[in-house]
C-alpha cells in the first residue's frame, strides 16, 4: 500500500519543521490506548460539496460480515482527542450510518467507546460492530477463563449475544503465547460468542504463525501512513489468504488535506492541541523526508483532484489507499462530529486512473523510510 507512505511523509516533515517532541505509538499504547483511527482534524480551504443523494459507501465481504468499506472509528470516544468527539456520539454514528458507513470500529481499552457504541447498536441491529481484545500485561498468566470473562464482558458492553469481529493485539512477541491466546478466541468463535476473528498491528511472520496454527484470521488492522504492509509483502500475502486489510490514518489527522497546501507544517502548540493522534502521526512517520517532499505529494494530489470534480486532496489519498492493494477493504477514519460525512462518500465517486496512481507513486518513491514490516518500529526495533 504505497499510498501509506503519504500520510507518513506529512508527519515527519511536521515533526523535523516544527521542532516538536513528538510522542510514539509505543508510549500511547503501553499508557493504555491503542491505534484505532484518525480523527479527521483538517477543514478544507474549498467550500464543502456535497456528495451526489444517491451516492453511498458499498459494502465488501469481512469474513461472515457485509462490512462498509468506511468505517466509523470510535477510538475518539477514549478522550485525548480534543474538542468534542463525545457530544452528540449517537447522532454522529447515526448520520454516518444513514450514508452506508454502517461498520463501527472500537476496542476493550477505549473507555467507554464500547458503551457508546452499544448503545447505538441497540437502535439499529443492523450496524455492525467490530472491537479489539488487547493484551498488554501479565501475558504469560492469560488463560481460558480470563479469555472467556473479557468476550462476555464485551458482548455484555456492545449489546450483542455474540461479537461480530475481534481483532486481537498482542504487545510483546517475546512472550510467546499469541497464537495460544488466539486459539483461546477461536474456541470462543467454534462454541458462538465471536463471529469472526482478526488482528491488529501484527507483522507478516506473526501472521503467517497464526494462519499456518489454523487461526481463520480475516483481517489484520494497521496503519495507513507507511508502505511496509507493501515492502515486507503483507500485502500480497494477504491478498493471497484472503486476509483483508483495514486501513487507518489515511489524511493523516488532517496533513493531507488542502489546509496544508502550500502552507508551513503545524507548529508545535498546534500539534499539541490535536491531541494523541496528531502526536502520533507525527512521530510515527517522522523518518519519511523534508516538508518540501510533502508539498510535492500535496501539489500532485491536487492536481489529480482537480479531475474529478468536487473532489479534494483527502479524497485522492484515500482513493490511493483503497486502490494499492487487492487486499485493503476497508478505511478507518475517525468520527468527532458529520462535517466530513459528504466528503467522505465521495471517495466512492471516482477512481484514479494508471497515470494518477503513477504521478502520486512517483512522488511516494523518494520517501527515505520508514523500515521494516509492519508495527515494527512502535515495538521498538530499531534500524541502522
Amino acid at each position: 500500500m504505497l499510498a501509506f507512505v503519504c500520510a507518513a511523509a506529512v508527519a515527519s516533515a511536521v515533526a523535523v519543521a516544527s521542532g516538536s517532541s513528538p510522542i510514539s505509538r509505543r508510549t500511547v499504547l503501553q499508557a493504555g490506548v491503542a491505534v484505532g483511527a484518525t480523527p479527521l482534524l483538517y477543514s478544507s480551504a474549498r467550500p464543502a460539496v456535497a456528495a451526489p443523494a444517491a451516492l453511498r459507501v458499498p459494502s465488501f465481504a469481512l469474513g461472515s460480515l457485509q462490512a462498509s468499506r468506511i468505517i466509523q472509528g470510535h477510538w475518539q470516544l477514549a478522550g485525548g482527542h480534543g474538542r468534542g468527539p463525545t457530544v452528540n456520539a449517537l447522532a454522529n454514528m447515526k448520520a454516518h450510518f444513514d450514508t452506508g458507513i454502517t461498520t463501527l470500529d472500537t476496542a476493550d481499552i477505549y473507555g467507554p467507546s464500547e458503551l457508546r457504541v452499544g448503545e447505538f447498536v441497540k437502535s439499529e441491529p443492523n450496524a455492525v460492530a467490530c472491537t479489539k481484545f488487547c493484551c498488554f500485561r501479565g501475558l504469560d498468566a492469560i488463560d481460558r477463563a480470563e479469555v472467556r470473562a473479557r468476550v462476555k464482558q464485551q458482548c455484555a458492553r456492545l449489546q450483542v449475544q455474540r461479537l461480530p469481529l475481534v481483532a486481537f493485539f498482542w504487545a510483546d512477541y517475546s512472550v510467546r503465547r499469541y497464537v495460544e491466546v488466539a486459539k483461546m478466541l477461536n474456541e470462543l468463535r467454534e462454541e458462538g460468542l465471536i463471529d469472526n476473528i482478526g488482528l491488529t498491528n501484527f507483522d507478516l511472520p506473526r501472521l503467517r504463525e497464526f494462519v499456518d496454527a489454523g487461526i481463520p484470521v480475516v483481517s489484520n488492522q494497521l496503519s495507513a501512513l507507511d508502505s511496509r504492509a507493501l515492502q515486507s509483502g503483507m500485502a500480497h500475502y494477504c491478498a493471497k489468504n484472503g486476509v483483508k486489510l483495514l486501513a487507518f490514518g489515511t489524511v493523516g489527522a488532517g496533513l493531507l488535506s488542502e489546509k496544508y497546501l502550500g502552507a508551513p507544517p503545524p507548529d508545535s502548540s498546534q500539534i499539541a492541541a490535536g491531541g494523541y493522534s496528531l502526536s502520533m502521526y507525527t512521530d510515527t512517520a517522522s523518518r519519511f523526508g523534508p516538508w518540501s517532499l510533502v508539498q510535492e505529494l500535496l501539489r500532485t494530489m491536487a492536481d489529480v483532484a482537480k479531475a474529478h470534480p468536487g473532489a479534494t486532496i483527502a479524497n485522492v489519498a484515500q482513493r490511493y489507499v483503497l486502490q494499492a492493494s487487492p487486499a485493503v477493504g476497508a478505511l478507518i477514519v475517525g468520527v468527532r462530529n458529520t462535517e466530513h460525512i459528504a466528503e467522505n462518500v465521495r471517495t466512492f465517486g471516482f477512481e484514479l486512473s494508471g497515470p494518477e496512481m503513477e504521478a502520486i507513486s512517483r512522488v511516494v518513491a523518494k520517501r527515505s523510510g520508514p523500515q521494516g514490516d509492519v508495527w515494527d518500529l512502535e515495538r521498538g526495533v530499531r534500524f541502522a
